[in-house]
């Protein structure tokens, strides 16, 4: 693919394919389900009602705001001085602060991507890194983009879909299954289709990747039977499926990430494709491509502290 135009194929990667939910069974609704998916209609309502600036200037400050009374505050804090001991006092006050901003801007920002998918963001988010990217959308060249939770996360997938390749999405389902439909309709307009965590989605992703397709996965959350990788130093627990679907399937791998560079502005940065050569079933060929992995996300948010997501519990106690 020669010309990667967004505007050129944006029109077309929308409408690709449709996206396919591979859900688990149903979970029961509880009462409190129609609550919470009620509070988040109405808050998703009026965010759509305002401009990017002020809907993202509203997350950041009520996350700011309500951060400090919060378990995940505190989760926060003894991250940032376990992984940055030689900063300050004040150093890692203003990441942790800047951490909750990011995060509330993400989340009010969520409410504005349809608007932002049909506009096709012009002069709000910068594309750079064509290598990786034309990799990405060549047809039938399967390829897992992956990320970490910095910057804005969810727009790398809208990119993808705007320059023709439409990926499947694998994502944490939401405890309360009412709140996983409205993230879903918000998703599906720019992905190929949508793939849960577990055996089910695992299933979807394989065929996704016979096919030809490229899923992308934020790879950056503890899991409960990975092996202990080292990140920041210290070993996380880190899931073993993006290396070994990558060895058993042939895949590249494409690093991808978001930075803000403005309150509302953003800079998505695809990286050259790596290979990753092993034997799948083979525990140190995957935890060497894992360390690769952890150390490519290691250096992101390094680079950009106050972005990442570190009021998630990522190293045991």
């Amino acid at each position: 693919m020669a010309d990667l135009d967004p505007k050129a194929t944006a029109g077309s990667a929308g409408a690709a394919a449709p996206a396919e939910n591979s859900a688990p069974a149903a979970k029961p609704i509880k009462l409190r389900h129609y609550i919470e998916a009620g509070l988040v209609h109405a808050l998703m309502f009026a965010l759509r009602r305002m401009s990017l600036p002020i809907a993202s200037g509203f997350g950041g400050w009520l996350s700011r705001t309500l951060g400090p009374v919060s378990r995940p505050w505190r989760i926060a804090k003894k991250n940032i001085s376990r992984a940055f001991p030689d900063l300050s006092a004040n150093e890692r006050r203003r990441v942790v602060r800047d951490a909750f901003d990011n995060f509330g801007r993400v989340m009010a920002e969520y409410a504005i991507i349809p608007r932002l998918w049909r506009s096709r963001w012009d002069n709000i988010i910068d594309v750079q890194g064509k290598d990786g990217l034309q990799w990405a959308v060549l047809a039938n060249k399967p390829a897992i983009v992956f990320t970490a939770h910095i910057g804005n996360w969810e727009l790398i997938p809208m990119a993808l879909a705007s320059y023709g390749k439409p990926a499947m999405l694998v994502y944490r389902a939401p405890n309360n299954p009412l709140v996983d439909t409205i993230i879903a309709r918000v998703r599906e307009r720019y992905a190929a289709a949508l793939a849960p965590k577990g055996a089910d989605g695992l299933r979807s992703i394989v065929e996704h990747i016979q096919a030809g397709g490229t899923v992308f996965m934020v790879v950056d959350q503890k899991t409960n039977t990975g092996p202990e990788i080292p990140f920041f130093g210290r070993g996380a627990r880190t899931g073993k499926a993006i290396a070994r679907i990558a060895m058993k399937h042939g895949c590249k791998l494409i690093p991808a990430h978001s930075e803000r560079v403005g309150r509302a502005q953003f800079r998505i940065t695809f990286e050259q494709p790596w290979s990753v050569e092993g034997n799948a079933s083979d525990a140190q060929h995957v935890n060497n491509a894992l360390i690769r992995i952890n150390a490519k996300i290691e250096e992101w948010v390094r680079a950009a502290p106050g972005q990442w997501m570190w009021m998630h519990k990522r190293w045991p106690d």
